[in-house]
């Protein structure tokens, strides 16, 4: 029996080999971005509704994920 060698080569875009970035790349971030924001958004407008209803600054906190200082800022 005859032993192979295999050859692993590393393979990446062009686009990283060249340092430019494809339109598809760029609209995934821009969508990821969005993405974020929205997310952020939603739990301070959550973060404000538990607050305005009196729920406490820890409880708010775990549940928000916001920081103390950014929840009484709302």
């Amino acid at each position: 029996k005859e032993e192979k060698e295999e050859f692993k080569m590393d393979f990446i875009k062009t686009s990283e080999a060249y340092g430019y970035e494809t339109i598809a790349d760029a609209e995934e971030k821009a969508l990821a971005k969005r993405y974020e924001e929205g997310d952020l958004n939603a739990r301070r407008e959550m973060a404000k509704a538990l607050k305005n209803n009196g729920a406490s600054l820890n409880l708010i906190v775990n549940v928000s994920c916001l920081s103390e200082e950014e929840i009484r800022n709302l």
